[in-house]
This record gives structure tokens, sequence and C-alpha cells, in this order.
């Protein structure tokens, strides 16, 4: 499973005081099987949060674009994930 995760993915915390909240993956740690988690508004890209891959449940739900500006370098804005997460909960 933690094979799967990858920049740019949508996840899901199961626990702790995040639990519920969605989150994009902005980097990922497999041997110490952590990663960086994103959503624009608590949790910044200047202070993303670490979190254990077994406190997380994958989504299939995949931002090529967020995932390319991150990878690059060129990080996208707070405000593009958030706008991201927000349609993502209407639909």
């Amino acid at each position: 499973m933690d094979s799967n995760i990858m920049v740019g993915q949508v996840v899901k915390s199961k626990s702790g005081r995040d639990k519920d909240r969605y989150f994009i993956v902005s980097k990922v740690l497999p041997k110490e099987r952590m990663v960086f988690l994103v959503d624009g508004e608590k949790r910044l890209l200047a202070r993303p949060k670490k979190k254990n891959i077994c406190h997380i449940q994958v989504t299939n739900i995949f931002s090529r674009e967020l995932a390319e500006k991150i990878q690059k370098g060129s990080e996208p804005c707070d405000q593009e994930i958030k706008r991201y997460l927000k349609k993502l909960q209407v639909d």
C-alpha cells in the first residue's frame, strides 16, 4: 500500500487531531514510512505535516498539475492547494 503513495496524491488522515481531513502529499520518505502533507490552510508548504503512512488512507485521486509543480521545485501556492481540496469536497 505504501509503495503506491506519490507526490500530488490526495490522502485522508485516519488519526490524530487532523482526523478526517484531506491533504496532498508533498514528499514521500519510503524508508521511514513517512509522508509530508499539505492542505493549503493549516498545513502550508512552508510547514508540512509529517505523518506515518499507517495513519493515512490513500485515495485514488491524483493531481498531476500540483505534482509536477512540486517536483520541479516551482511549488504551487498554498491557495492552489486549498482550492483544489475544497473543489474535491464539493463534488
